[in-house]
């Protein structure tokens, strides 16, 4: 490893904080950079937190796939970007934070798991950019690694007040063995690629099964990749808590402030009633 390289969370933090460059981050010739997308409550219609992605750029000006980045790196480089990613984004979103909403992360386990100190670093920086724990979701991807060392990592931050949410549930090692180790909170489900592996009639028919089966383990459920007012209907029909994806909001680089369009919030409030 590289002995400039840093060893825990608290060096990427200071890294960050004392870095310019309006809301980017020079990383090994990359550019980074964060987008936010909101995520919206059915029951009230209103924006509850907002997702960070982050944006790398080659120095060439083209844009690089973030998954095909982090797949190409050795373990410690790719504990360092996702450190950095988690740093950055607490730093742009302190600009625009309203003190009301959650700012969701994702996190590699491999990423998680390798905190030295168990997220204690990390909840410094949180307070420090004026967040609380409570506000941060942390979202497991769903990439290979130990459950017993994910839990683990998962139980610690959890007692420093972090949320735990798993992304794309059913798709990689984001399944039931992984929901009932590590206990989420919440758990998003992708609507587009239920569609895309099931076929509409059949995503449709199965969905509000999923979503009951992550409710009686204690989850909520957020539909994502929510494209058009289909998709978001048959996730309010299904019991979906959350929606989220570019019909209802696309990534941005200060946070949307708005709300689900009227018809959604109504059929909301109408099947309620049923």
């Amino acid at each position: 490893m590289d002995p400039r390289q840093p060893t825990s969370f608290g060096d990427v933090a200071r890294e960050v904080v004392r870095a310019e460059g309006g809301g980017r981050f020079s990383w090994n010739g990359f550019s980074l950079s964060s987008l936010f997308q909101p995520l919206y409550s059915v029951g009230n219609g209103t924006a509850v937190g907002d997702e960070a992605f982050v944006r790398l750029q080659a120095a060439n000006g083209q844009a690089a796939h973030t998954r095909d980045a982090f797949s190409s790196l050795d373990r410690e480089d790719l504990v360092h970007l996702d450190w950095t990613c988690r740093a950055l984004h607490l730093r742009n979103y302190a600009v625009f934070d309203s003190g009301d909403r959650r700012l969701f992360l994702n996190v590699h386990p491999v990423a998680l798991a390798a905190d030295p100190d168990g997220g204690r670093d990390f909840t410094e920086l949180v307070r420090f950019y004026g967040l609380t724990p409570e506000r941060i979701v942390l979202e497991l991807l769903e990439t290979e690694s130990p459950v017993d060392q994910l839990a683990a990592a998962v139980a610690t931050h959890r007692r420093h007040g972090f949320v735990i949410a798993m992304d794309h549930f059913g798709q990689g090692r984001s399944n039931f063995d992984r929901l009932a180790a590590l206990r989420p909170r919440l758990v998003k489900i992708e609507r587009a690629v239920l569609r895309q592996t099931l076929g509409e009639t059949e995503s449709k028919r199965l969905l509000p099964g999923l979503i009951d089966m992550l409710r009686a383990a204690g989850a909520e459920a957020a539909v994502k990749g929510v494209q058009n007012a289909r998709d978001a209907l048959a996730a309010i029909e299904a019991g979906a808590a959350y929606l989220q994806g570019f019909h209802l909001g696309t990534p941005t680089r200060s946070p949307a402030d708005e709300s689900l369009p009227r018809e959604l919030i109504d059929s909301a409030r109408r099947l309620a009633l049923v």
